[in-house]
């Protein structure tokens, strides 16, 4: 039986947002959480949960793990990741599929927040995420630095 882990995420319009999940991702599958680990977005990020769930059973994977990446089970989790589950369970009905719960009052949790606020920045360090962004470009209309000076998309010169 081959494990996988997607790690479920609403995604952002600002390319490159979901690029810390998907470093999350990658640590978690070089220490060994599960054979396969892998990232879906309900939208606007790529790849999209269903894309994930495809290539998790077309690596072998036998047995799929969602796990929310949200602090509460709130509308993401409850109302739209089974509009997305679903057709994914159609489509490969013989993988066995779970759905974690979302973090909540995990009790590692705390030590987390307490972590992060140890590693707080002065506001002038606090648009990193918006300066790296344009690295993952998309050219997306929907992305908030799309036409601006610092979207690549929009400022170099069209071939």
């Amino acid at each position: 039986m081959s494990n996988a882990i997607i790690l479920f995420s609403h995604g952002s319009t600002l390319c490159g947002a979901g690029e810390t999940l998907k470093a999350l991702a990658a640590q978690m599958q070089q220490r060994g959480d599960a054979d396969i680990v892998r990232v879906g977005f309900l939208n606007f990020s790529e790849p999209l949960f269903g894309e994930s769930f495809d290539e998790c059973v077309r690596l072998g994977a036998t047995r799929i793990t969602v796990a929310p990446y949200f602090l509460v089970a709130g509308y993401f989790v409850q109302v739209e990741l089974p509009k997305v589950l679903s057709p994914a369970q159609q489509r490969h009905p013989h993988i066995e599929v779970r759905v974690g719960k979302a973090m909540r009052d995990h009790s590692l949790l705390a030590d987390a927040i307490i972590s992060c606020a140890q590693r707080a920045a002065p506001p002038v360090q606090w648009r990193h995420l918006l300066d790296s962004a344009p690295q993952w470009c998309r050219a997306s209309e929907e992305c908030p630095l799309f036409g601006t000076p610092e979207c690549p998309a929009t400022t170099q010169p069209q071939a």
